[in-house]
């Protein structure tokens, strides 16, 4: 769980989607095979890493604990790089190994991944390169590889500074770990650091969040990602509740400590830029802020996502058939190709998660009459001080953000 890519947000929830349902009209893989996005300048590079030394117990995401096959995995990465390059006509702003855990990868598979990006793409103008890491992983011979090869962000699932907790969700590494993990990058050179945390878990009370965003205040980081804990079905959390083996706290426990994360923020000059992410003034995540504002980017990797503003596709979950697609060139994605409707509700799902909220103009720009169709709508968020309406934005004020799914989905157009 890090920095969360927009796609998990349109794709991998469809409670977030109007009439729970993914947005767009999906088209099967066979017939789209052989289309290839078109991009605009400047564009993302996201390359997804789905490998884990082991399950936790929250997490949803396209990952594998068998390690043997990471190699094979490497090779097919490094030639969809090479398959996609042709039609990806532009330079790269950004650059983004997510997972899974990018740092479980060897130096010598790292090496390769970069390699094959410095051949096929232009990269002289990349101004972020991050890497997701785990404590466990960030020895100081792994730290100055990735330094070496370009590195300047790092995304550090640390989720817990309670190793009761830590254990519980299954990590892998101790709350001791992952505070001389941070030392260790900043002996190296690293000064650039994005670090995870999860609230409202029944483990975590709120005096024990408050010591944690005390700890965070102490160690110099200039980017917070914090996620609520969520249950989700197909995971052991999942099972465990619905088996009622796992006691799950009211949304008032993590509504509480998310306002007090707000608090928190605007106490000690953190930007609470997007209802997940925080920043010290000048490091906001450039990768995901272009995700926000529904800028290009292309996923490579199982279960990477793609987006050209027209359209968008995801890669196959399941490393085995990705692997053999990308071989023997069959198909390896799902592109939708998106409607006006589309368009301007994925423009809400994610813009009015930022604290400067959505474009009105643009949002007219694209569906003219959207504001006189939702008027009656604004309107009455406007009255329960949900929405509020500035500088030509329509944003969700701190104390609505917790609601913002719910708040944004009355928002949305239907298709029809």
């Amino acid at each position: 769980m890090r920095d969360k890519p927009v796609e998990t947000i349109l794709l991998s929830d469809p409670s977030n989607c109007k009439n729970n349902r993914f947005i767009g009209h999906v088209h099967d893989p066979i017939i789209e095979s052989k289309k290839r996005l078109t991009f605009a300048p400047m564009a993302g590079l996201y390359i997804h890493i789905p490998f884990c030394r082991k399950a936790c117990h929250y997490c949803n995401f396209h990952f594998s604990t068998q390690l043997k096959n990471i190699q094979p995995l490497v090779d097919a990465i490094c030639l969809e790089i090479a398959k996609e390059a042709p039609q990806f006509k532009h330079s790269l702003r950004t650059l983004y190994f997510g997972g899974g855990s990018p740092s479980i990868l060897s130096n010598s598979q790292l090496t390769q991944i970069f390699e094959a990006v410095a051949a096929h793409f232009e990269i002289s103008q990349i101004q972020e390169i991050t890497l997701e890491a785990n404590p466990e992983d960030m020895i100081q011979e792994s730290l100055q590889h990735w330094k070496s090869l370009g590195v300047n962000r790092l995304s550090v699932g640390i989720q817990s500074l309670n190793d009761d907790e830590l254990v519980w969700m299954n990590r892998a590494h101790t709350a001791k770990q992952a505070i001389e993990s941070l030392e260790t990058a900043g002996e190296i050179g690293f000064n650039n650091f994005s670090i995870d945390l999860i609230y409202g878990s029944e483990k975590k009370s709120l005096s024990q969040w408050q010591q944690e965003l005390q700890w965070v205040n102490s160690i110099g980081v200039n980017h917070l990602s914090c996620y609520a804990l969520t249950i989700e079905e197909n995971t052991p959390f999942g099972k465990w509740a619905k088996s009622n083996k796992l006691k799950t706290p009211p949304d008032e426990h993590a509504e509480e400590q998310f306002l007090y994360l707000s608090q928190w923020a605007a106490q000690h000059n953190w930007e609470h830029y997007e209802i997940s992410n925080l920043s010290k003034a000048g490091h906001q995540a450039i990768h995901n802020s272009n995700y926000w504002a529904g800028l290009p980017y292309l996923g490579i990797g199982p279960s990477a996502h793609s987006y050209n503003g027209k359209s968008r596709r995801w890669n196959l979950s399941n490393n085995a058939l990705y692997i053999s697609g990308i071989q023997t060139g069959a198909p390896t994605f799902t592109e939708e190709i998106l409607t006006k409707v589309d368009v301007v509700n994925e423009l809400l799902l994610t813009q009015l998660r930022l604290t400067k909220g959505v474009n009105i103009q643009q949002i007219n720009l694209l569906y003219p009459g959207f504001e006189e169709l939702k008027r009656p709508i604004i309107e009455k968020l406007i009255r329960n001080f949900q929405i509020v309406e500035h500088n030509g934005h329509w944003s969700i004020p701190s104390a609505a953000r917790f609601l913002a799914d719910a708040i944004t989905v009355e928002m949305m157009l239907d298709e029809n």
